[in-house]
């Protein structure tokens, strides 16, 4: 779900650099999550469990995003209510028409507004739920998708201005949690982790699945049994599964992934790279051996998920049972070149100052820029997957034939449904990322 800032990943980094300024930064600290005395009574549920509705967001001014989000709402609408989250009116009006315009009717969705609307909603709140029909909002703490960590990267050697850096963290953001909880009715859990909805993947009877490298990244100063035991206390929360790295194209914001090839992302949201298709059945992104030698990011990637698929093939549910572990083929490396601008050029992410100097990439150097697309960047909606199609960016069309088989067979009765969002995915985002699933509290 990179990936992303407030409105648009790559400000961010500008705003990290000190040209402008967006709120502060707190340290971590390791207190337990609060409680009170029926939290006991909630869970996380899977996202494979029945939904009440979808949210989205929207960027009217944006061609390709307005395609994307219209395509996804008209898909969504005949199997789960819509809601969408703009920053203003003005906004929403605009919203409203473009969708008009592309053929959605917009009369049949819920809409609201917040200043503290972001397109990549996937990251704006953790659900709970209980079996009385009640909801609530599990708050982790906010720090931009891990730009602390990077501001730590791109300084190594100069600790104050590593310091400096960080401070840009967006910290109003941290109140979206609080809003939707507001506006759903829920009660607040608050976490004191620094993590993201989509760090996490719960197979809603008591699993959580997460990459280590991240958890530790996002949470500087704790160790892995600390973080171990603050997730173990969110509602229904049992058993931890620690796995390693995410796809090599889902770096850590702005990062050289190898040579010359760059990503963003947000270094390891599982929804780029393990999912539940239910209880007992992980997804896992995968390349196989025939490709391994295709592509520089084929040979990470099938290294990074042979680990991945090593430690889940040993682990055990909450039962005891081995879990079934279904290998999703990849698509195919979606690349572009494109050239450093220099310092003072501050109207966009591909910038010579966002790299360590240690790498002595300078204004004018191309770089090889790799979308963040994985087929497991999907949305599970009731009796319907919405799944990123790579067709048209190149992926064989064997290739997503395998990946529809394979999805139809672990996701019987639900509707395969794939839609082109490619753009999303040259943003650090796919359909999950850009969609938050509110539960059905039955």
């Amino acid at each position: 779900m990179p990936r992303r800032n407030a409105r648009r990943f790559g400000q961010v980094q500008l705003q990290a650099l000190g040209l402008s300024v967006l709120g502060g930064f707190s340290t971590v600290g390791c207190a337990p999550l609060g409680h009170t005395r029926d939290d006991a009574t909630f869970r996380t549920p899977g996202e494979f469990e029945p939904q009440a509705a979808v949210w989205l967001s929207a960027e009217p001014d944006d061609p390709e995003f307005m395609r994307v989000t219209a395509e996804m709402v008209q898909t969504l609408l005949p199997h789960v209510a819509v809601k969408m989250l703009l920053q203003d009116e003005e906004e929403l009006a605009r919203t409203r028409e473009s969708l008009q315009q592309l053929g959605v009717n917009p009369d049949a969705i819920a809409f609201s507004v917040s200043t503290l609307a972001t397109f990549f909603l996937r990251d704006g709140a953790v659900y709970l739920v209980n079996g009385h029909g009640d909801l609530r909002v599990l708050d982790f703490r906010w720090s931009q998708y891990g730009l602390p960590g990077w501001c730590q990267r791109l300084y190594p050697d100069d600790p104050a201005r590593a310091a400096e850096c960080a401070r840009y963290v967006n910290a109003e953001q941290d109140g979206l949690d609080r809003w939707i909880a507001r506006t759903s009715g829920a009660e607040v859990i608050p976490s004191t982790l620094f993590l993201e909805n989509a760090t996490i993947e719960v197979n809603g009877q008591g699993v959580l699945l997460i990459s280590e490298p991240l958890a530790l990244e996002r949470n500087p100063g704790l160790a892995r049994a600390e973080i171990e035991s603050a997730l173990l206390t969110i509602p229904g929360i049992r058993k931890v599964i620690w796995l390693g790295e995410g796809v090599a194209q889902d770096p850590l914001e702005i990062s050289t992934i190898t040579g010359n090839y760059v990503g963003l992302g947000a270094g390891g949201h599982t929804d780029e790279f393990v999912r539940f298709a239910d209880a007992r059945t992980i997804l896992l992104a995968w390349i196989e051996d025939e490709r391994v030698a295709d592509h520089p990011l084929n040979r990470i990637n099938r290294e990074r998920m042979q680990r991945n698929y090593d430690i889940l093939a040993a682990s055990r549910d909450q039962d005891g049972q081995p879990f079934r572990v279904v290998k999703i083929p990849m698509p195919s490396v979606i690349a572009k070149s494109v050239v450093l601008s220099p310092r003072t050029d501050e109207s966009g992410a591909w910038n010579e100052i966002h790299f360590p100097a240690s790498e002595g990439r300078k204004a004018g150097d191309a770089v090889i820029h790799v979308a963040a697309s994985s087929y497991l960047n999907l949305l599970i909606a009731n009796d319907l997957v919405i799944v990123p199609s790579f067709v048209e960016d190149g992926t064989p069309e064997s290739v997503q034939a395998r990946v529809r088989s394979l999805l139809e067979g672990v996701f019987p009765g639900r509707t395969i449904q794939f839609i082109h969002a490619t753009p999303l995915n040259w943003q650090g985002g796919g359909p999950h990322c850009a969609t938050l699933s509110e539960p059905r509290a039955d």
